[in-house]
């Protein structure tokens, strides 16, 4: 198994976990709540459970690779923006942060296959 795909299968399971618990988890709705956007919790979990589909669909398709990848990247890249803006910690800031990372390397892979 390779380095991408490796990283595709633990970011898929991450993403699977934090999109149901954006329908579900009273954590994610005060969070949400507490950047000001709670209508925007129920779009970001249906997209992070598409992204952490379309990792998996990747492993036989490329082509879903490069977009769950990339979408999921700017997910996160705006995850991280949000978090700026609201002045959290760095220490806050880092999970979203690291998945950003994770999946422009996935999205990089990707590329040069």
């Amino acid at each position: 198994m390779t380095l991408s795909t490796s990283l595709a299968l633990a970011s898929s399971v991450l993403f699977m976990v934090s999109g149901i618990s954006c329908f579900v988890g009273p954590g994610m709705r005060r969070e949400f709540g507490r950047f000001g956007l709670d209508r925007l919790r129920i779009l970001t979990g249906a997209l992070e459970l598409l992204g952490a589909g379309g990792l998996l669909v990747g492993l036989w398709w490329p082509p879903a690779t490069r977009l769950a990848a990339g979408g999921l990247a700017m997910l996160m890249l705006a995850a991280v923006a949000i978090r700026v803006r609201q002045r959290d910690a760095p220490m806050l800031m880092l999970p979203a942060a690291l998945l950003a990372g994770v999946n422009g390397l996935i999205l990089a892979a990707s590329l040069r296959r």
